[in-house]
């Protein structure tokens, strides 16, 4: 089985092929092709077109690959490991001739809506120079890593990973079948937030390992820093280049993903904050907690992008999860992550005061693996709004009680998804979290309460401006995929208002009726009694 440090020395000589075709007169390095071979929906089996071998793709949708007919037929109504089949996903109903040509043209939008945003998604990635598209639509970022010379493990500053086929870490609480027979191993001496076990941060220099004009400093020089965000119209990643006076060369947005993404769901998706909500006379303070943070723990530094976008607000970041919880357990008392055991911040960061004179606080919750809702530690300090990036909320237990906890308690919670269609699975599963909790929850919530609970809410989801730019390699699908590419709002304000003010999200109030079924349940509830809440 192939380790990620096999894959990362071909990835290098691939990389080197790369930088010598665009570097020569007349080079033509879209020549290059880097595409993946691609892999059966259904049974995993890789497909190479370059044997002549006929991809079979979906005529529905346009997005799952097949390699025969019976793996098409077989997904169709149950899927691989149990789950719903594709029948789910993509209606199959052809339209008959006896159709207007309109009716035919909104049942096809219907039918491959997820993938007319394929077009967006490229054009965000031609924003790069080096926003190379294969011939598959696929984006090999490992591929323009290596070009800068920082794909890798240990040693590489910000960009350190572990490598490997899985996207996250393998925890005690994941569900579902974790394996695949093209796994690649992820390095096995790296642990994310290695970083954190040294004695002090990293500065600009050795954590990006990018030549200057390349980097989106921290500490400016007097009259160079950006303008202050509440007269900047950051929006997307061409307005976050030119406001950071940052070539598009640059390959910052690779990692800066992160503290953007969290920035726009405080801003765009939960409407907790504003670049205009804090003044000199008047500063906001503004508490978030982190969850699930894995690789984010080697880059604590880039979140101070947080502290530039938001002028006049002193911000407190607590990171929770069970690479944090691995990370403060492991320290040793000069680390950093030690400060962690003691409660002190493990990273700041103050704006210039032309800026705003903002604040950034960094803490890891180091106590337990997840966040949970019952420990003192989470309620006495409960956050202004909570988020998860790639958070893959039907793949890890603890999720449910948190999405629990932020609907009864009307917490703000905003995550972000790879694909816009499981974002749209893990919505549609919201309200049968909190129906099945409704018998647990009845001996202390009101009848009233309880209604309020199990009414139609909206859970937006939209193509995150801040996504990693370039579709992730993925071989069996073409939808769009992306890390960070969609948000949804679980629970969120409408607006932009005062602590304490109800602008949530909901439904329209003539929808404000509770189920038949809800209601019967909601009735059980009064006498049953909490000895078996958990």
């Amino acid at each position: 089985m192939p380790t990620a440090s096999d894959i990362n020395r071909l990835t290098y000589l691939g990389a080197a092929k790369l930088k010598e075709e665009m570097s020569r007169p007349g080079g033509q390095p879209e020549k290059l092709d880097f595409s993946i071979m691609a892999g059966c929906f259904n049974c995993n089996r890789p497909m190479s077109q370059h044997t002549g071998q006929k991809l079979l793709v979906c005529s529905g949708c346009k997005s799952a690959i097949y390699c025969s007919k019976k793996c098409q037929v077989g997904d169709w109504k149950i899927g691989r490991f149990g789950s719903d089949g594709h029948k789910t996903f993509c209606e199959k109903n052809k339209v008959g001739e006896h159709r207007s040509g309109e009716v035919r043209a909104f049942i096809l939008y219907i039918l491959q809506r997820h993938m007319l945003k394929v077009p967006e998604v490229r054009a965000i990635l031609k924003l790069f120079p080096w926003g190379k598209l294969e011939s598959d639509g696929t984006f090999s970022e490992s591929l323009i890593r290596a070009y800068f010379g920082v794909l890798g493990a240990n040693g590489y500053g910000y960009w350190s990973e572990a490598g490997g086929s899985a996207p996250h870490q393998l925890q005690p609480n994941t569900l579902g079948n974790q394996g695949s027979p093209f796994r690649v191993d992820p390095v096995e001496s790296y642990q994310d937030g290695y970083l954190l076990f040294l004695d002090r941060h990293l500065d600009d220099k050795a954590g990006w390992n990018l030549e200057d004009r390349l980097i989106p400093k921290l500490h400016f020089e007097p009259g160079c820093e950006p303008p202050i965000g509440s007269s900047a119209n950051v929006v997307d990643w061409k307005s976050w280049y030119q406001w950071r006076y940052l070539p598009f060369d640059s390959p910052a947005a690779l990692l800066m993903h992160y503290p953007l993404t969290v920035y726009q769901l405080l801003v765009n998706v939960l409407n907790v904050t504003s670049p205009s909500c804090g003044s000199s006379e008047h500063r906001q303070t503004l508490n978030i907690h982190y969850l699930g943070a894995e690789v984010e723990l080697n880059m604590l530094p880039l979140f101070s992008e947080l502290a530039l976008l938001l002028p006049y607000t002193d911000i407190k970041l607590t990171f929770f999860g069970y690479a944090v919880h691995t990370i403060v357990q492991k320290a040793n008392k000069r680390s950093i992550a030690a400060k962690a055991k003691r409660n002190e911040p493990v990273y700041t960061y103050e704006s210039p005061a032309s800026m705003g004179q903002s604040t950034l606080a960094i803490y890891l919750d180091g106590d337990q693996e997840n966040w949970d809702p019952r420990f003192t530690s989470i309620t006495n300090n409960l956050p202004d709004a909570i988020v998860a990036l790639n958070a893959g909320l039907l793949s890890y237990r603890a999720w449910m009680s948190v999405i629990l906890f932020c609907h009864v308690e009307e917490m703000p919670f905003g995550v972000t998804e790879y694909a816009e269609q499981s974002a749209e699975v893990q919505r549609d599963s919201f309200s049968k979290i909190i129906h099945h909790a409704i018998p647990s929850l009845g001996p202390r919530m009101s009848r009233a309460q309880l209604e309020d609970l199990v009414r139609p809410r909206k859970y937006p989801i939209e193509l995150n401006p801040f996504q990693r730019p370039g579709q992730r390699p993925i071989g069996a699908t073409r939808l769009p995929n992306l890390s960070n590419g969609f948000t949804i709002r679980i629970v969120g304000r409408d607006s932009v208002k005062g602590k304490g003010e109800d602008s949530l999200v909901r439904e329209p109030s003539y929808k404000h009726v509770a189920e038949q079924r809800v209601q019967q349940l909601v009735d059980k509830t009064e006498g049953v009694s909490l000895n078996d809440l958990d």
